[in-house]
């Protein structure tokens, strides 16, 4: 039986206690805002609610098992970015490509290089010397956070 190349994700706002798909699988999504996104889906297993535009990462040894990112996590152990409030012990999809909505710790510049150099789970664009290894996309616009905490993000290098 042929197996179709590509899955559809039309609600990635969806959350469960039973896991939504298969571990490891990248469904696409067409978001009205920010275009073609591609989504995995992870387990909340931090012990709080995980809110919505924070970078998680996954738990040591899980390939569905998250939390919120630490300062400096290597783009290695990043599941990707939450679009959505993932509840405690339930699963959910996170961006990992395409452009998204991310919280930012500080203003960021246009055409920035992103990371979570400085706030868990928020991005910062931090001069990249010694943290190459923690980059996670591009600001395709200036973030002023005295404006609003969140901008987009051009996920790159998490699938």
């Amino acid at each position: 039986m042929p197996v179709p190349d590509k899955v559809y994700l039309s609600t990635p706002s969806d959350t469960s206690t039973s896991a939504l798909g298969v571990t490891g699988e990248i469904r696409e999504h067409i978001d009205a805002t920010h275009g073609k996104q591609y989504y995995r889906m992870v387990k909340n297993t931090s012990g709080a609610n995980i809110a919505a535009n924070l970078v998680v990462v996954f738990a040591s040894g899980s390939s569905v098992n998250c939390a919120i990112a630490g300062a400096a996590a290597p783009a290695a152990t990043v599941a990707g970015i939450t679009q959505y409030i993932v509840p405690n012990g339930e699963y959910g999809w996170v961006c990992c490509g395409g452009d998204c909505t991310v919280t930012a710790a500080a203003d960021t510049a246009a055409n920035s290089l992103l990371s979570t150099v400085s706030t868990a789970g928020k991005v910062d664009d931090t001069a990249i010397g010694g943290i190459e290894h923690a980059l996670l996309g591009v600001s395709p616009n200036i973030i002023d956070i005295s404006v609003l905490a969140t901008g987009t993000m051009r996920v790159s290098g998490l699938m």
